[in-house]
């Protein structure tokens, strides 16, 4: 039974695994959202359009913020899953 168990922690390993992996991509977008309204800014270049790319800016690091939160969670949730491998050896 012990096999069984190990295959249940594995696959729990796996979607957890997944999840940090949608959570590496999920910060992708914001980031090139990032980049293309700064370097937008840059191109146009008045007070308006840097206002604007503060502005919206401000928005992608809060989806930002959120994805490494949710990166935080599945690393302390794998580091939990490791400990508690241990204390069953």
């Amino acid at each position: 039974m012990k096999e069984a168990g190990e295959l249940c922690e594995r696959g729990s390993d796996v979607d957890r695994t997944g999840e940090l992996k949608k959570a590496l991509h999920d910060l992708c977008q914001p980031l090139t959202t990032l980049q293309c309204r700064l370097e937008m800014a840059s191109v146009v270049g008045t007070a308006e359009a840097y206002r604007e790319a503060v502005e919206l800016g401000l928005v992608e690091c809060s989806r930002l913020l959120s994805a490494i939160d949710t990166m935080r969670e599945v690393v302390r949730a794998v580091a939990h899953g490791a400990e508690q491998a241990g204390t069953k050896q």
